[in-house]
């Protein structure tokens, strides 16, 4: 039995993963990961270095308490319709064992981030409907074409990434809604919308989500705010669902450094505004200066790009400290590599790397 999902973060072996020559990062390009390429907002970094010796020997709030209230009041949402936890993953495998009936179907895109059809499939032994995005679409979701497929299957979940991860590619608001109704009561739709602010405002399913029993959104505020070292992120679903998974959540669920950089973080959205702009004009100047790799389009802070020998490309670019993701099986394996957005001085070594 496969123990973990892939994932990228080669690019840490050459900073040392023993964490005694940090200041190796300082050479090392990680597109192979999506974390931010700014900072966190000035003010996080100041309450940080305020108060630090406090954050770190002291013990947070029992049930991240006020980071709940925060997320509620910034999301529009019901308190007790938002759960917390250390990062996206770690919620992921607190409920999705919790939500999932084994040995029972669960649908997924193709290609996907991997961790569920690793949670799914691989640990709960749900038998998978891989429903495929065409490549000759650009992998673009087609909510007709996934809705068919959904009715067809009869799953007892769908579970999408918006911006889909690897391909970058964004669904709008409407449709996904469309799909969760054309799913039905009997499907259950979990939309994970990790780096769904880089793509605009006012897209985000949370109101939805906590006001219906088949829809369930899994927020992680390690990329669009920039605190992916810090792991805080929290789902926000159907308050009677929301109860019933709070059992599975245990204490002290995220770090009191974590918290307190998170709900400052939430405190300063013009920002992270300007960040997801600046981060869209690096992105397509990327993209253009890329063009002679076929970098597919995106929505997000990193795209796929089609060089003709992907794998001889990743390791020379490792031999310059760059670190790009590859893939080693599924459609995408063999044709593609992912490139995450970086600053603009990254972004140009990494283009001339590729030249």
């Amino acid at each position: 039995m496969t123990v973990h999902a892939y994932h990228g973060g080669a690019s840490f072996a050459a900073i040392g993963v023993d964490m005694t020559h940090l200041e190796r990062a300082a050479q090392v390009i990680t597109a192979d990961v999506l974390d931010a390429w700014f900072d966190p907002a000035p003010a996080v970094l100041a309450t940080l270095r305020e108060h630090l010796p406090f954050l770190l020997k002291s013990s947070p709030p029992s049930h991240a308490e006020g980071f709940v209230q925060e997320v509620a009041r910034r999301r529009g949402v019901p308190p007790g319709s938002v759960l917390p936890g250390a990062g996206s993953s770690s919620l992921l495998f607190a409920c999705l064992p919790r939500m999932l009936e084994p040995g029972r179907p669960v649908a997924v895109l193709e290609p996907m981030y991997s961790e569920y059809e690793h949670i799914a499939g691989t640990l709960l032994g749900c038998p998978l409907v891989r429903i495929p995005l065409r490549e000759d679409d650009g992998f673009e979701p087609r909510t007709e074409e996934i809705a068919a497929a959904v009715r067809k299957a009869r799953p007892q979940a769908l579970l999408v990434v918006n911006p889909n991860n690897p391909t970058g590619r964004c669904w709008p608001r409407e449709e996904l809604l469309a799909l969760a109704d054309a799913a039905g009561g009997g499907t259950l739709v979990v939309v994970d919308e990790t780096y769904l602010e880089f793509a605009g405002e006012g897209l985000s399913l949370e109101p939805e989500a906590a006001a219906r029993k088949n829809l369930v959104v899994v927020k992680s505020m390690s990329k669009v705010y920039a605190l992916s070292g810090a792991r805080v992120g929290y789902m926000v679903l159907h308050p009677e669902w929301a109860a019933e998974l709070e059992k599975w959540i245990p204490p002290w669920p995220v770090g009191l450094l974590s918290q307190a950089a998170a709900m400052e973080a939430l405190r300063h959205p013009e920002y992270y505004r300007s960040m997801y702009d600046e981060t869209r004009r690096l992105r397509e100047e990327f993209r253009a200066a890329l063009r002679a790799l076929d970098p597919l389009p995106s929505c997000t802070n990193y795209f796929l790009i089609r060089p003709p020998r992907p794998a001889e490309l990743a390791a020379r670019l490792r031999e310059e400290q760059i670190y790009v993701r590859e893939f080693f099986a599924g459609p995408l394996a063999g044709k593609y590599l992912r490139i995450t957005v970086r600053s603009r001085e990254e972004n140009r070594r990494m283009i001339e790397a590729m030249q």
